[in-house]
């Protein structure tokens, strides 16, 4: 498989993982709780750490909610994390195939997201 094919099957892979996690931590949230509401503490949003910080705990299980919003709120860390790499491929592809224009036009986007998601 050539690495244009792997940087399409990115992007279908991360939607379609978002899309599996997001439904079932919608299901089982509402199995759980038997509404769809959420609090509007704090504690439910993302405050205080990067992007990367807070993906990196998810992965951890550093968190105190339930299984369902543990679900939902990965679902949501695929999706941003997705188009992420497909730059990082993108450029990676560029630099491979010596194309100096793309490669320093995707490093510039890569640089714009890496600081954006970083950004506490």
């Amino acid at each position: 498989m050539n690495l244009e094919r792997a940087i399409s099957y990115v992007l279908i892979i991360g939607v379609v993982s978002s899309l599996i996690l997001e439904t079932l931590g919608i299901t089982l949230f509402y199995h759980t709780y038997g509404r769809l509401t959420f609090s509007e503490s704090r504690t439910m949003f993302l405050h205080g750490k990067s992007y990367f910080n807070f993906f990196l705990g998810l992965l951890h299980r550093e968190s105190s909610q339930g299984t369902g919003l543990y679900l939902m709120t990965l679902g949501i860390a695929v999706l941003i994390l997705t188009p992420y790499i497909r730059v990082l491929m993108s450029m990676a592809y560029f630099a491979w195939e010596r194309n100096i224009k793309y490669t320093l036009i995707t490093l510039f986007v890569l640089i714009l997201l890496t600081v954006s998601l970083a950004a506490a």
